[in-house]
């Protein structure tokens, strides 16, 4: 009787088994028997509504079947006291959708260019990286410094894809390829200065007069003569006041010379604009006459520190809606903004603030998936730019906060990732921010050279040398620090030794091709 009893817990036990593998079969023929996505079409589509209709859950990517990962993350900024709490509170959402974990690693703005080069040319292992045409993409990319993203746009993009303008794409292109994802904002800029309210309101500065930088001589003497511990312009290699202002168009990295003046298709050096050199002597005069800070073509302090110190009145940026109450809640500084040119919308305003992967990331795949991520989900974007609720800042209502402790977390990088569109409204700001925002873009007039981006292969020897040289005299000069008339011409000189007229011409000849294809 016992025999027969186990005979029969021995046949059941077995069946069940034979079961379990058949599900187990099943289910690996189902998901395609690895760890990537499916790729057919079909089942791409499918994903993607799936992952955009979860608010960003990965539901392409079989989560279940992804080996955990940690993605570093590389942006400018200072470290934060908090680093450590936002990164497990973001971990929470990033393992559940996505089985990764993030490495916040902010670089300092006056050691992010020496150190991101460093990184780039001795092959250091990263993952995500901040990136913009100010700031070398171009160079990074003709050095294979990053991952060409088309085919992992697709793959893994889908919120990306279904957020972001399609003419914000069009700008990051080199050859035809993508290798960094724009900043979902504004996609048009008037440059401009911040100034600080309470000298404003003290001195009765009537700022609807100011329409040009000279209309600013009256403000910064006032504030010399009357504010001795107070710099009325503050400029540092980051802020060089005449390079924002300059009305001309490069289309290029800050490293390519060459620029449009308005209303021409023909490529010219900078300092031979007479406009440009107008402004370039009257920065002189600024600085002769204690206006600009004596410190500004060394200085790494940012010009945010400085406000929040009360050293500084007037700093230059690229202005968009809102933009004195953005910063004004990162400082805490009441602050206006004055714009100095009209809305524009070029190339540059398109890749400003991108995020690119590393060629040496160890997973482009879930680099991609935090990228879409960004792009998607409410909560793991704000916790990155604002930190945790109730510790970091509080809500006042359903879409806008004040900071608590900005001390412990207040990295300043919330124009530099993802959506912006899903950021939460500081108290101070607009409730229809980003109404105005699309407004502002629909009224900006469009760059005719919009979507050129120049390849810098064919003179990237020409442009190494130029780049050195550049760094003895383009600060220098554009601060004011030097005598423009008596060092623009030395400069001149050992460009063209260095090739400036094969550079102007290569970058004429790209944008005539890139011209006549649009006609």
């Amino acid at each position: 009787m016992n025999k027969t009893r186990n005979k029969g817990v021995l046949l059941l036990a077995i069946m069940m088994l034979v079961s379990l593998l058949l599900a187990a079969c099943s289910k690996e023929a189902n998901s395609g028997g690895n760890s990537k996505v499916n790729e057919s079409p079909a089942n791409t589509e499918a994903a993607g509504t799936n992952a955009a209709a979860n608010n960003g859950n990965a539901a392409d990517t079989g989560t279940e079947e992804l080996k955990p990962v940690t993605l570093s993350l590389i942006y400018p900024g200072g470290p934060q006291k908090d680093e450590q709490l936002v990164e497990e509170a973001m971990n929470k959402i990033l393992k559940e959708k996505i089985n990764a974990s993030i490495d916040i690693q902010p670089i300092d703005w006056g050691a992010w260019g020496d150190k991101t080069n460093l990184m780039m040319s001795t092959g250091e292992k990263f993952d995500v990286i901040f990136t913009a045409t100010w700031n070398g993409y171009g160079q990074s990319v003709a050095k294979g410094a990053y991952v060409e993203l088309d085919d992992l746009l697709q793959q893994h993009g889908k919120d990306i894809l279904a957020n972001l303008d399609p003419i914000f794409l069009e700008g990051p292109r080199v050859k035809g390829k993508i290798y960094a994802i724009p900043t979902n904002k504004e996609r048009a800029s008037n440059q401009g200065i911040l100034v600080r309210k309470d000298l404003v309101d003290k001195y009765k500065f009537d700022l609807s007069k100011v329409k040009t930088m000279a209309d600013l001589e009256p403000l910064f003497q006032t504030i010399k003569e009357n504010e001795p511990n107070v710099t009325p312009l503050y400029i540092t290699e980051g802020t060089i006041f005449v390079q924002y202002i300059n009305g001309l168009e490069r289309l290029s990295d800050n490293v390519v010379p060459g620029s449009l003046a308005p209303g021409s298709t023909s490529f010219a050096w900078e300092m031979d604009d007479p406009g440009y050199l107008e402004k370039i002597k009257l920065n002189r005069e600024w600085f002769k006459k204690g206006y600009i800070n004596a410190d500004a073509a060394t200085t790494k302090a940012a010009s945010e520190d400085m406000a929040k110190a009360g050293k500084i009145f007037a700093w230059t940026t690229a202005l968009k809606p809102g933009k004195d109450k953005e910063v004004e809640a990162a400082t805490g500084v009441k602050l206006v903004q004055i714009p100095l040119t009209e809305p524009y919308t070029s190339t540059g305003d398109t890749t400003n603030s991108m995020l690119a992967i590393s060629k040496t990331s160890k997973d482009p795949e879930r680099a991609m998936m935090l990228m879409n991520l960004l792009h998607s989900d409410k909560e793991l974007l704000n916790l990155l730019v604002n930190g945790i609720e109730g510790k970091h800042y509080k809500k006042v209502a359903d879409n806008v906060i004040e900071p608590l402790n900005k001390d412990s977390y207040n990295p300043g990088n919330n124009w530099m990732m993802g959506n912006q569109f899903l950021n939460y409204l500081y108290s101070n700001e607009d409730p229809q921010k980003w109404e105005q925002y699309k407004a502002f873009n629909a009224q900006a007039k469009v760059s005719p050279g919009f979507g050129f981006t120049f390849d810098l292969e064919p003179v990237k020897n020409e442009i190494t040398q130029i780049t050195n040289v550049d760094k003895q005299f383009a600060v220098p000069v554009l601060t004011g620090s030097v005598d423009s008339d008596k060092f623009i011409p030395q400069w001149k000189e050992k460009l063209q030794k260095a090739g400036l007229e094969k550079v102007i011409a290569e970058k004429q000849k790209q944008f005539d091709a890139f011209m006549a294809g649009k006609k």
